[in-house]
């Protein structure tokens, strides 16, 4: 049966030019079991002699890099704030930099590093020095209300200086910034057919105005509303492909290729306005008039309303991205949710599911050998690279655990503080620390809550405490790395009382509020839940006392201020603020509003957990019943308990806007004890994945969210 896999795993890789097999190949290598038959292949689809020729010719033929530039091969290690990387192999230059494929070494995940070059015949030691610092502050961003979403932007995770030479500067970003770029793709295929290019010019469109308009922060705090992409070419868009559909990413985008050029003097993001708004779009017209015509630019019959489209983008007619998308759609009968809508995970590539699926079907028709290789090869489908891993089954399975005493912390009354409170997980008078006890009988864990997080992070770097618990709230300190375990999620929540119903806030507020309306609650811009849609009753507030939670509220809710400078506002125990929020509307006929993390609420039905929503986006409840539909203000929530629970998929991928990580943090150093990175073993086996749901906990991946024999009565 091995021989069997070889073979296919021979002939699909051999499918694929160098560049994209490296990263098919390093993506592969994270499952165990394919590791012997991929280092039997290896020196078959990369023979010494071609690594020869890649590590000294570019892809493109324009240039044979030197030292200066292959010398990123010979490092060890390149050192970035939240991993150690080592490049591998040469994959060619893209706009200003060059690429390698590389690997993370703590987690061996495949990455891309792009470096970037200030060489002293264009840079000043201080002018590179200067560009190094701002390269690092602005290179990365995210959306600034902290949500985690695949937009078809390439969002590199790491930027990097080289602060001992100067000279060099260092973009870490997932395996699809190896694929081949649309100028690359129609060198290879020529032109493409016309829905082809009506659907990724759609997909460009609707990642510009995705970036045009969405609010975004950068590495060093500073925030601003929309960002251009000012360098969109044939060469700066990705192609892939997923269950045979193209899917387009936009990579190399100004606001970090700009710090290498030397002609480039004005190096701050560049502000979106009508003038920068529009060079993105007459950028989108030129390459849909080459997608149609291909590289030679041969003359073709292009049908009039899309030509008409195409020079309306080029001499800047149109005036948001959203407007020419529009006017592309009405040309099909596709709806615009069948081209690849924003805040679903469509456009990752998963090159493991479609090797999986072909294995599965030659594997099928042989004898029952191939039994033993389907239950592996279903754990592989379609798993994004950067979902967790869970297979492990038990806790007693992980090896070549540390022995002897270790210290942990987290926040006290924290997240993790509630999960150890916890009864009966899986088991009558099981808790979490007995559980990890009696499977790690030589391991000796003792548990020591701090006070504030600054000081569970000062405990860790100090050594007083071997790793933490904890969800991260800003940035990570240099020295700490930081693994997820599980997710949680702020709920919003009001009275769900059934002596008032109909008049009850769920159902006339009809189950949502939006993330404005929350603020403008808390903050007492909004006395009267009149003012939202809802009954004549005044707003009373209420918080938990979970610092982590108030800390996370500030940050994703409040933003510019903290609950300090806000009076009225009751900090509470979460079942005081389960008691104080229904007694309110039943007793006192107040329309209270708690805000507590999802962990401590569960099992719970005297509240009702609001659906919350973000500016031009629907609004997204976070429990749904057994058949993936969403609870609703008629769902009654005390007869269903244990029918309901959080939707994995929007906590995985931040769709529910208030979700977030929980981490272990532990230290960077190697000369510390592993007891961190061990821990996380242990969390992530399947086993260690339902003792956390039990406690409450969101888990990682859907085979672990089964029923569990004993459930946690709050």
């Amino acid at each position: 049966m091995k021989k069997v896999a070889v073979v296919l795993l021979r002939t699909f890789l051999r499918r694929y030019p160098l560049a994209t097999r490296l990263n098919l190949f390093n993506s592969l290598e994270q499952y165990v079991w394919l590791k012997d038959m991929l280092e039997e292949l290896r020196p078959e689809l990369f023979p010494p002699q071609q690594d020869v020729i890649e590590a000294t010719v570019d892809e493109t033929g324009l240039q044979k890099p030197d030292s200066s530039v292959l010398g990123i091969l010979e490092q060890s290690e390149i050192r970035g704030r939240i991993g150690y990387y080592k490049a591998k192999t040469y994959l060619g230059a893209r706009g200003n930099g060059h690429l390698f494929s590389a690997i993370e070494l703590t987690s061996k995940r495949p990455v891309i590093i792009k470096e970037f070059l200030l060489p002293t015949a264009n840079f000043t030691k201080i002018n590179a020095h200067q560009r190094q610092n701002g390269f690092q502050r602005l290179a990365c961003f995210q959306l600034a209300d902290g949500r985690r979403q695949d937009f078809r932007v390439i969002q590199p995770f790491e930027a990097i200086a080289d602060t001992a030479s100067c000279e060099r500067c260092f973009l870490v970003s997932d395996f699809r910034d190896g694929t081949p770029t649309l100028r690359q793709h129609l060198q290879q295929h020529g032109a493409l057919s016309l829905p082809i290019v009506q659907n990724v010019l759609s997909q460009i469109l609707q990642t510009l105005d995705f970036l045009h308009n969405q609010k975004f922060s950068f590495p060093a705090g500073a925030v601003q509303n929309g960002l251009v992409h000012g360098n969109l070419s044939l060469d700066s868009i990705l192609w892939t492909e997923q269950h045979d559909q193209p899917f387009v990413y936009l990579c190399d985008l100004r606001l970090w290729e700009q710090w290498f050029d030397p002609a480039v003097k004005d190096l701050q993001p560049t502000q979106v306005t009508p003038e920068t708004r529009q060079q993105d779009l007459r950028a989108v017209g030129e390459i849909g008039m080459t997608l149609l015509q291909g590289l030679e630019a041969q003359p073709i019959t292009i049908e009039p309303k899309l030509r008409q489209i195409l020079d309306s983008l080029r001499t800047a007619k149109f005036d948001q991205a959203e407007t020419a998308r529009r006017a592309l759609l009405k040309l099909t009968e596709r709806s615009p949710s069948a081209l690849a809508p924003l805040n679903e995970r469509t456009a990752q590539i998963q090159p493991s599911s479609r090797f999986s699926a072909l294995l599965l079907l030659s594997l099928g028709a042989l004898a029952i050998g191939a039994l033993m290789l389907l239950p592996r090869l279903r754990s592989t489908e379609a798993r994004p690279s950067s979902i967790p891993t869970v297979s492990t089954c038990c806790l007693a399975e992980v090896s070549a655990m540390p022995e002897g005493n270790y210290t942990y912390t987290a926040v006290q009354r924290g997240t993790w503080a509630t999960v150890l409170q916890q009864r009966n997980l899986l088991q009558r008078g099981s808790d979490l620390t007995t559980a990890l006890a009696l499977a790690q009988p030589k391991l000796r864990l003792q548990y020591i809550p701090t006070q504030s997080l600054d000081q569970v992070l000062s405990q860790v770097q100090s050594g007083a405490a071997d790793f933490a618990v904890l969800p991260l709230i800003g940035n990570l300190p240099r020295d700490l790395l930081a693994q997820e375990i599980a997710y949680d999620g702020l709920a919003t929540v009001v009275s769900f009382s059934y002596a008032k119903r109909q008049q009850g806030l769920p159902a006339t507020l009809n189950g949502r509020l939006s993330l404005d309306q929350v603020q403008q609650l808390y903050t007492g811009q909004i006395d009267q839940w009149q003012r939202v849609g809802g009954p004549a009753l005044s707003v009373q507030r209420y918080t938990s006392h979970n610092p982590e939670a108030i800390a996370l509220f500030e940050q994703r809710v409040l933003k510019v201020q903290t609950l300090q400078t806000i009076p009225a506002i009751t900090k509470l125990a979460p079942l005081d603020l389960l008691r104080r929020v229904i007694r309110d509307f039943e007793g006192e006929g107040i329309g209270s509003i708690g805000m507590a993390p999802l962990s401590e609420l569960w099992g719970q039905c005297s509240v009702y957990p609001l659906a919350l929503s973000q500016k031009g986006q629907g609004a997204v409840q976070p429990l749904v019943l057994s058949d993936g539909q969403a609870i609703e203000p008629t769902t009654d929530l005390c007869s269903r308990k244990g029918a309901y629970g959080p939707a994995l998929d929007r906590f995985q991928t931040g769709q529910y806007p208030l979700s977030y990580p929980l981490m272990v943090v532990y230290p960077r150093n190697n000369r510390r004890s592993a007891i961190g990175k061990k821990f996380v073993e242990l969390m992530r086996t399947i086993e260690g994945q339902r003792l956390l749901r039990a406690a409450g906990l969101i888990p990682l991946t859907q085979a672990t969210q089964q029923p569990v024999t004993s459930s946690t009565q709050r």
